[in-house]
């Protein structure tokens, strides 16, 4: 015979009776971490045969019922900094991404949301952001690159622009003595070259020249051999040309 209809109401998967955040967060932690628990077959709301983040939205639009905001329906991710926001033209029931990264990696989400959580395994980490109630999703530090992003309201998935161009963020201590840290957003694999140059447009050093992986790469520039003075950073690959002025003072 077949399996019996779970007997709770569909989202509630906490079986309180009751839909209301604490199940938002059962079902965020099952599809960060894997793990099943009775219970969870309650929290396919959309009746996909799923649980997923599109039963999160759909959840949150419950707890929610009479927001004044529309949803949206398209999004800009911009990144730089290491921040990493997202622009959208209406209200975001949930965001998920999951980022490519190197051994040094360190990720600070937003508190300004529903629930906000991660999990990082070796090098990757997947999270997932409910009804952010800001731009800004998190701040990251190391070198990183998006994978996957879905964006979901209760009408489905929202088109999200990735950002196209070269970004140079300003620098890190400035004015600094004697290494100052920057880092670059870069949109898709290709040569980049990052230059420091003198105010008098002389070349003084070199900190990368060649192929470079899409993402964002954090760059330290040590000018310990160099005079007190203003100096220019400046990235170039296909995407554009960035520049940042930075102030060694000895």
């Amino acid at each position: 015979c077949g399996t019996p209809a779970p007997a709770c109401s569909a989202g509630d998967v906490n079986g309180d009776e009751t839909v209301d955040v604490l199940d938002v967060v059962a079902i965020v932690g099952y599809i960060l971490d894997g793990v099943t628990f009775d219970g969870l077959e309650c929290g396919d709301y959309n009746g996909d045969s799923t649980v997923d983040v599109l039963d999160v939205v759909a959840i949150v639009g419950i707890i929610l019922d009479g927001r004044a905001t529309s949803d949206a329906t398209e999004a800009s991710l911009n990144i730089n900094d290491g921040i990493v926001s997202l622009d959208a033209n209406g209200f975001v029931g949930a965001v998920q991404m999951t980022l490519s990264h190197g051994a040094g990696f360190d990720i600070e989400l937003t508190n300004k949301a529903m629930v906000a959580d991660y999990r990082t395994n070796d090098n990757s980490t997947t999270l997932i952001i409910v009804a952010p109630e800001s731009d800004e999703l998190f701040t990251a530090s190391g070198d990183f690159n998006v994978e996957e992003i879905i964006v979901a309201n209760e009408n489905g998935q929202v088109t999200v622009e990735m950002p196209t161009e070269l970004t140079l963020s300003e620098a890190y201590p400035n004015p600094f003595n004697p290494s100052t840290s920057l880092s670059v957003y870069v949109p898709a694999d290709g040569v980049v070259s990052l230059s420091v140059y003198n105010v008098m447009g002389q070349e003084v050093a070199t900190l990368h020249s060649g192929n470079m992986s899409a993402g964002s790469h954090s760059v330290t520039w040590n000018a310990a051999n160099m005079t007190s003075g203003m100096y220019l950073v400046r990235a170039e690959s296909s995407a554009g040309v960035a520049v940042q002025k930075v102030m060694l003072m000895k």
